[in-house]
């Protein structure tokens, strides 16, 4: 499984959030890796915030980007409590936690 790891920024709070976004494909046709995983970030902080609009701007960081087919990236769930954010994108079905829990 190829995945994104990054940090985050809500606003001007100085405070940096950890996380992660494994999935099964990514186009290389993209804007940059931090547009592609904003929108999934920012929906998944408005789900488990229960708002319906998530205001504050968001800046994105990428710490590192793996490709499943070069890299051995096998990962256990145990390492999803470790980061604010974690995602799971398998055959277009998300999964997404925010602070090791599963928001649905």
């Amino acid at each position: 499984m190829t995945f994104i790891t990054f940090i985050y920024k809500i606003d001007n709070n100085p405070k940096t959030y950890y996380g992660k976004y494994a999935f099964d494909y990514i186009s290389d046709d993209h804007e940059g890796l931090d547009i592609e995983i904003k929108s999934i970030l920012i929906d998944g902080l408005n789900k488990f915030k229960k708002q319906t609009e998530f205001t504050e701007q968001i800046n994105i960081g990428i710490m590192s980007f793996s490709y499943a087919m070069y890299v051995p990236v096998y990962s256990t769930t145990e390492e999803i409590s470790c980061f604010d954010f974690y995602c799971i994108s398998e055959h277009h079905n998300l999964k997404i936690y925010v602070n090791g829990i599963l928001v649905e």
